[in-house]
């Protein structure tokens, strides 16, 4: 896809007003309100399509008679460009912003199935692309907020108020060491993750490297059948385990994870602002451990 770096910005925003036009994609207007917890602003929004969205886990789906696979065939409506020979890059239909954008597996491979080379290869070359700053995601297994059984990655641009999302920059102010695993104990919740520096954020091999240290040591404290959630900016890679998909009828994904939740009416923003976002995000991920630790990543 190297060829359409230099326009890959025109070919989202083209795709997207026609998308729009046509019917293809859901999008309103969000209501935001942003909720300051521990030095950073948290953002909770209230996106009225998400009632739209079929809400069935991954497997509940698939398991169905009449399920039928978006993403293969694909609405050619949504399709911006192909990334190689492996993967496809297409709107998402159920927008949270626009040109909120998925990276889908060209070929059926099962969304959980942990992430190659080959899928951050395709992440590099896509936000190489992109102008803005984007947050980069991947929900992994039944309890991460996953609702397509097709393996996917989602990019959304980042919102112009913040240059890391809420949680990543309190994971960060625990001064994690490059080529490191770290888990940041001011989070209430278990995380896992690495310190980029920009040539590793740029490289689909470096990537994939500290993705697979974070999942050994997510996996060795949490086993192998546990659901998380994995952020990527351009700063660091962040896994957080799950325990639950949900909380009083709110769903959390990565993005709720990484400290932008959704919600699907006015009722669910006003029990997130009540409860609080570390109090929520509390309640579907495990319990942070009192320290934080590090592991060698150095020869991975």
């Amino acid at each position: 896809m190297n060829h359409l770096h230099k326009r890959l910005d025109s070919l989202v925003r083209e795709r997207y007003t026609s998308a729009i036009a046509e019917g293809a994609l859901l999008f309103s207007e969000s209501v935001v309100y942003s909720q300051h917890e521990l030095g950073v602003d948290f953002e909770v929004r209230y996106v009225p399509a998400l009632a739209k969205r079929p809400s069935s886990k991954p497997s509940e789906k698939q398991a169905r008679v009449n399920f039928v696979n978006p993403f293969l065939p694909f609405d050619p409506r949504l399709h911006v460009a192909r990334i190689g020979s492996t993967h496809q890059l297409l709107l998402n239909k159920y927008c949270v912003a626009p040109n909120h954008l998925l990276i889908t597996t060209s070929e059926f491979k099962q969304q959980g199935e942990p992430l190659t080379t080959s899928d951050f290869a395709a992440v590099v070359d896509t936000v190489d692309g992109l102008s803005q700053a984007h947050i980069v995601f991947y929900n992994s297994g039944e309890e991460s907020g996953a609702s397509q059984p097709h393996k996917h990655l989602q990019l959304l641009p980042m919102p112009d108020v913040m240059t890391t999302p809420p949680t990543v920059s309190i994971w960060l102010q625990s001064t994690p060491k490059v080529d490191h695993v770290c888990s940041s104990s001011d989070l209430p919740f278990a995380n896992f993750g690495c310190r980029l520096e920009p040539a590793t954020a740029l490289s689909p091999k470096g990537l994939h490297a500290a993705y697979s240290v974070a999942l050994q040591r997510l996996v060795a404290e949490h086993g192998n059948s546990v659901s998380y959630n994995m952020v990527l900016t351009p700063l660091a890679l962040v896994l957080f385990p799950r325990t639950r998909s949900s909380w009083q009828g709110v769903s959390i994904n990565s993005l709720g994870m990484a400290g932008l939740i959704l919600c699907k009416s006015i009722e669910e923003m006003d029990l997130i602002k009540s409860s609080g976002a570390l109090g929520v995000l509390s309640q579907v991920g495990f319990q942070s451990k009192n320290t934080s630790t590090t592991a060698d990543n150095s020869k991975s």
